[in-house]
């Protein structure tokens, strides 16, 4: 036997492994009996993940527009980021962001990168947003064009670009302005960005309308061609009070290069913008990576034409917003973003009002589950003081030895079952108390036998 000072040293180890081991039995009495709750708790919790769809696809599509647009380079730059997240973003081509949409709309893509000011039918298709400005530049040879350009262009051949193109569209829009519409023109040509710009330098066609970002290939080669004309559109802000979706952009003064200075002067241009457009049923942890990469793209790639709020942004307003675009305008990346997957950090922008309803009704449970083996030990004890105390009116009762015996067999009875109780680490002091008051009870009904025998 231990010495007397070791007799009651404490031994934490011990309680907190016994109390470990009765929270096990208590897990498994749980399941054992209340199993339905289990059940029901399990099939809500399913139910709630179908709802919340947590996991994303790994595969998502992008029509993207022409080979060495501007919305081909933003799709490339927007595969970049999904790939690092591990989400492969395939690109599709099309003629341009009329055609990208068609192809949104017809479910042929999960997603388009499309030009401001294009609607839709579809109830199904929403916006998160614009990017990056796209100018809208006209490149032509020859004399450096005055602030009408009417003659020229009614009687040279030019490029509209392709039908489907965004570029097409825009190029229609301006020019109704001024009641010049491309299709009434035999010397108007479809040709795409690519064949356009091959066309205007090798002197096929004497000038090309392209709507490009100042990252487009072709955009760029053209700045850099000797011969080259870029144009000045002198009415540039009134196009952006009279459309909707166009604004006024500059190019400034040398700007471009300084040696030598190019351009020579402020050049102005209206503008659209490029939109990133999404079915609606398309994972709410995909539409959050493609603001992500949106955000993070406009800081890696400062562009050149800024907007004094930045981009992304809903700017424009031609095709509703998303909830996960208005989610993250309002409030930014999920303040986890840094420290989880994407798509975790949406499920948490997502579910946090399930959550907190879950955290308000599972927490005061939570708090019992701990103590389910005093809980469970604590009924047993209160219906065996309940046998007890049947025991001790009828024993008041009794007349006969005959009953005596009788109610001494169920103490015994109780008594059986009070020793096969499960005792856990905490009610040894209930357990003791019992007992005393069991016997208590035997010791009344020996002395009611003694008496009757005795009768």
């Amino acid at each position: 036997m231990k010495n007397s000072n070791e007799l009651l040293e404490p031994n934490q180890i011990k309680h907190y492994r016994d109390i470990a081991r009765d929270e096990l039995t208590a897990l498994r009495v749980a399941v054992i009996k209340d199993w339905k709750w289990i059940a029901f708790s399990l099939v809500a919790f399913i139910v709630s993940l179908y709802f919340i769809n947590p996991l994303p696809p790994s595969k998502v599509t992008l029509a993207s527009g022409q080979p060495n647009s501007s919305l081909n380079i933003v799709g490339t730059r927007l595969q970049k980021y999904f790939e690092e997240a591990g989400v492969e973003l395939a690109l599709i081509q099309s003629n341009g962001a009329v055609q990208s949409l068609q192809l949104l709309e017809n479910n042929k893509v999960d997603a388009a990168l499309s030009q401001g000011g294009l609607s839709t039918s579809s109830d199904a298709i929403s916006s998160l947003g614009s990017v990056n400005y796209m100018p809208v530049w006209f490149f032509y040879r020859g004399q450096i064009l005055d602030n009408d350009p009417r003659s020229f262009l009614e009687t040279k051949k030019i490029s509209v670009n392709l039908k489907g193109s965004g570029t097409n569209r825009l190029v229609n829009t301006i020019l109704a302005q001024h009641e010049l519409l491309g299709e009434s023109h035999p010397n108007f040509i479809e040709l795409s960005s690519g064949d356009s710009t091959k066309a205007l330098l090798n002197g096929s066609i004497d000038g090309m309308f392209l709507v490009a970002g100042f990252e487009s290939e072709n955009l760029q080669k053209l700045l850099n061609a000797p011969g080259i004309e870029v144009y000045d559109f002198p009415f540039a802000p009134a196009y952006e009070r009279r459309v909707d979706f166009l604004d006024h952009v500059t190019v400034p003064r040398g700007s471009i290069d300084l040696n030598p200075i190019v351009p020579k002067k402020n050049i102005d241009m209206p503008a659209t913008t490029t939109v990133v457009l999404v079915n609606d049923d398309l994972h709410p942890a995909i539409q959050y990576l493609f603001l992500k990469s949106m955000s993070e793209m406009d800081d890696e790639y400062k562009p050149f034409f800024t907007r004094s709020a930045g981009f992304p942004a809903y700017t424009d307003r031609t095709i509703p917003q998303s909830l996960e675009a208005k989610r993250f305008y309002e409030h930014g990346k999920s303040p986890i973003d840094r420290y989880v997957p994407f798509w975790m950090a949406s499920l948490a922008d997502r579910a946090w009002f399930y959550l907190l309803a879950f955290i308000a009704v599972v927490f005061p449970l939570l708090n019992i589950v701990p103590r389910y083996r005093l809980v469970n030990f604590q009924l047993s004890l209160q219906r065996a003081y309940t046998h007890l105390n049947d025991i001790e009116q009828a024993l008041q009762h009794s007349e006969t030895l005959a009953e005596v015996n009788l109610i001494n067999k169920n103490l015994r009875q109780l008594s059986i079952a009070i020793k096969k109780l499960w005792i856990p680490t905490g009610g040894q002091e209930a357990y003791y108390q019992l007992m005393q008051a069991f016997g208590v009870i035997q010791s009344e009904i020996d002395s009611a036998i003694r008496y009757r025998e005795k009768a």
